[in-house]
């Protein structure tokens, strides 16, 4: 993106109305002699520029007087190297993926044990299992006003040949879990058996093929 050919034509791209935005590594410099610094620099002016248009859009929007102009999302930098994280807080990055330390970790679990290869294979390829966000309704009859602990919608889970390892809740007002909210779900949730009223609007987290 050193070029102004590129920008132009980010420009010409409608970035203020993606739902998530995911800026990958440059693995071509890297095979061509490139360190991680290097990449992480082009990732990271990357981001800068995309962050720019995204407010320029949106401030347009707005000064147009558009109602229904969304606010931007926060792109997603991939970064290689560690000491890359420091620079994310100077350009406001909400989020970053560093893709060598899960690689890093995924070898060492492997290591530890050699079953974890096959759930890992499961997971991380492009077919089989893969996470879901699961409506509720599908595991609670909301009518019956059904009190379950998350251990009984596990067990329906189950029996829909589904994982189920967290959840998410609507807010008071009973809106609709959005992207933004996604902070706030929980994962391998405590107190598993402590039974609770299930809501319309909450968000089972699975692992299923379909």
């Amino acid at each position: 993106f050193g070029g102004g050919e590129p920008v132009q034509k980010l420009e010409e791209v409608t970035l203020d109305e993606f739902d998530s935005l995911l800026i990958l590594a440059d693995y071509v410099a890297i095979k061509d002699g490139a360190d991680m610094q290097s990449s992480d620099s082009r990732s990271l002016a990357s981001l800068l520029i995309i962050q720019d248009i995204q407010n320029s859009k949106y401030k347009e929007k707005l000064e147009a007087g558009d109602v229904n102009a969304k606010k931007p999302c926060n792109p997603i930098s991939e970064i290689l190297d560690t000491r890359t994280r420091s620079l994310l807080r100077v350009v406001d990055c909400k989020g970053y993926v560093m893709s060598n330390q899960i690689v890093s970790a995924a070898i060492a679990q492997v290591a530890e044990s050699r079953e974890m290869n096959s759930v890992l294979g499961e997971l991380l390829s492009a077919e089989g299992n893969e996470p879901y966000l699961r409506p509720i309704e599908l595991y609670v009859t909301l009518k019956k006003k059904e009190q379950l602990s998350f251990w009984d919608v596990c067990l329906r889970a189950r029996k829909r040949r589904e994982i189920a390892v967290g959840y998410c809740t609507v807010d008071e007002e009973g809106g609709v879990v959005k992207y933004d909210k996604c902070s706030e779900m929980m994962l391998n949730p405590p107190d598993k058996d402590k039974k609770r009223l299930w809501r319309a609007g909450d968000i089972i987290v699975v692992f299923a093929q379909d």
